[in-house]
């Protein structure tokens, strides 16, 4: 039944800031533009603009808080309904959208109100006897999980400081431990009638946020101690490796980016670890994460911990710093006991740094501090340009790998990077090869798409703007021709050949291929990768295309790699 009390999402008054006495005018042809343009055409732009400057991006998020504080409603809407069969209201999406709007502007608590409602007007449903849950109701409610896991990590990022993680106030404890409780409620009537779970990844999340209002504890005995990792050369195809500081690893990393939002879809847990396993026995055992993928080393860490081969698969993750913060051993420690307690072990096989803001000299320190954790078996960095790179180098600090972006679209790391790494015994851990998806056979002759219609991901938008920079739609199809008919030469797919392209390069260890773990895999697909080489007369004609494009361009007006995020 809806709630006939009104809400105001418990949004902090700090948390809004008061409206502006400041009023900008908006001419009249501006105007014209904003009332006639398509939605879709406003989002383009919008996403245009962001791109300016990173005050942009804060005016919009401190915009959005308001324009969501100003709206909100009386009262909650019913979301369920028990006739012809149980399933959600046309208010649902509309309620769903506000929640992800609360959430994506930094207001963790307020969306985790909206989803105490969701799940405390569901329970009656869950609970009633003598009717089936229809699958379409599943998958809707599979969906929530995963909201209330990227819910989480925007409470996460709502209660870091700049001395360290703070403890939430009462307000917030009672918020989400109205959540916590709801859950329990279904976990258990779950258990004790014999049906699934729905929102078994949510809970687990919520359940670890439990502990980082304190210091982090770590398990007494945790299930996995990776000192002696000794990853196994199995599997079905002939994979390669490389040397990763002191261990070896497969060239090809799962990436688990799509952990972060339900955009790329969403699946239960026993999907997921269904198909880490069988990405496992293939011979994919490293697998790359974060601290802000949703509930990515959660779920990771619970499927390692229970394999029989747990100490044969390797992860990958990373410590980052968006906000300004006070460096601290301490701090540094309880981040890295906090990625220990979601991946469930005592060691991290490699940390990968990022770090946002280069006047801010601390991410040496960062680094040094890291590396004197012995709990920390390799450091790597993420995103870091290549003058801030060799500056953590020369402070004396040992680091085995840096992840970029690099791809036939964007060469950015070829013009400064690459000279570098070499020098430096530095591997590069390359996303975005795939361009999203774009650099494959069901995009060739086809028309530039919508990049907001209902198949398109957040992945698909990023790269589009690449593709546009780089040399535009007519020129990836040329590209695409290119790779194919290279393809059929080794019998093998464009992803394939783009792939191949980057691992070709020395200083290049893995590439990291996105992993939609339960929902789509490519298995066999990607094992083709090492079934083949690229010669010189492929290359010569990928290098015709290349010379076509505005790399130059590209690396003079974006900078070296990783400034796309600064």
């Amino acid at each position: 039944m809806p709630s006939n009390t009104p809400r105001n999402e418990r949004i902090a008054p700090q948390a809004v800031n008061k409206t502006s006495a400041k009023v900008a005018h908006v001419n009249m042809m501006t105007d014209t533009i904003i009332a006639n343009m398509p939605p879709d055409g406003l989002r383009k732009i919008l996403r245009g603009l962001l791109g300016v400057d990173p005050k942009v991006t804060m005016k919009l998020n401190e915009l959005a808080k308001n324009y969501l504080s100003e709206t909100t409603p009386d009262s909650s809407p019913e979301l369920f309904k028990y006739e012809p069969y149980p399933s959600v209201t046309s208010a649902f999406s509309e309620f769903q959208r506000r929640y992800r709007c609360l959430m994506g502007c930094g207001l963790g608590f307020a969306s985790i109100d909206l989803l105490v409602e969701v799940i405390r007007q569901v329970q009656p449903v869950l609970f009633l006897e003598g009717k089936e849950i229809t699958e379409l109701l599943m998958d809707t409610l599979a969906v929530v999980d995963a909201d209330i896991v990227q819910s989480v990590t925007a409470v996460q990022k709502e209660l870091q400081t700049a001395s360290g993680i703070r403890e939430m106030n009462n307000q917030e404890e009672a918020i989400v431990n109205g959540l916590r409780d709801l859950l329990v409620e279904c976990k258990h009537y779950a258990e004790r009638t014999g049906r699934d779970f729905v929102f078994d990844r949510g809970f687990s999340r919520i359940m670890k946020l439990k502990g980082i209002s304190g210091p982090a504890v770590m398990p007494k005995e945790p299930a996995v101690a990776l000192k002696t990792l000794s990853p196994t050369r199995s599997g079905r195809g002939n994979i390669e490796y490389f040397q990763l500081g002191s261990l070896s690893v497969p060239r090809m990393f799962m990436g688990l980016w799509q952990f972060s939002s339900p955009a790329w879809g969403t699946a239960s847990t026993s999907k997921i670890n269904k198909d880490f396993r069988k990405h496992v026995d293939a011979g994919f055992t490293a697998y790359d994460m974060s601290d802000h993928y949703g509930d990515a080393e959660v779920v990771f860490g619970s499927f390692r911990s229970s394999q029989s081969d747990a100490l044969s698969i390797f992860c990958a993750t990373k410590y980052c710093v968006f906000e300004p913060i006070t460096i601290t051993k301490d701090v540094v420690e309880a981040n890295i006991s906090e990625r220990l307690l979601n991946i469930n072990a005592s060691t991290v096989e490699l940390l990968q740094l990022h770090w946002q803001f280069y006047d801010d000299l601390q991410y040496v320190k960062m680094a040094q501090l890291v590396k004197q954790d012995t709990r920390v078996l390799n450091v790597g960095l993420c995103n870091f340009d290549t003058q801030r790179m060799n500056e953590v180098v020369e402070s004396g600090v040992q680091i085995v790998s840096n992840q970029v972006q690099f791809s036939l679209i964007d060469l950015r790391p070829t013009f400064k990077m690459a000279e570098s790494c070499l020098n430096n015994n530095i591997k590069l851990l390359t996303y975005g090869s795939l361009c999203g998806g774009f650099l494959a056979e069901k995009w060739l002759n086809k028309s530039a798409p919508n990049m907001f219609a209902e198949d398109m991901t957040p992945s698909h938008r990023k790269y589009f703007e690449m593709i546009t920079v780089w040399g535009g739609w007519g020129l990836l199809q040329q590209l695409l021709g290119v790779l194919f008919e290279i393809g059929q030469k080794y019998n093998v797919s464009v992803s394939n050949v783009a792939t191949r392209w980057v691992l070709d390069h020395e200083y290049v260890g893995a590439v990291i291929i996105g992993g939609r773990m339960g929902i789509s895999e490519h298995v066999d697909e990607n094992l083709k990768v090492f079934s083949f080489k690229i010669d010189e007369e492929d290359k010569a004609k990928i290098t015709v295309i290349l010379e076509q494009s505005r790399a130059q361009d590209m690396f003079d007006a974006i900078g070296d790699c990783g400034a796309e995020y600064r």
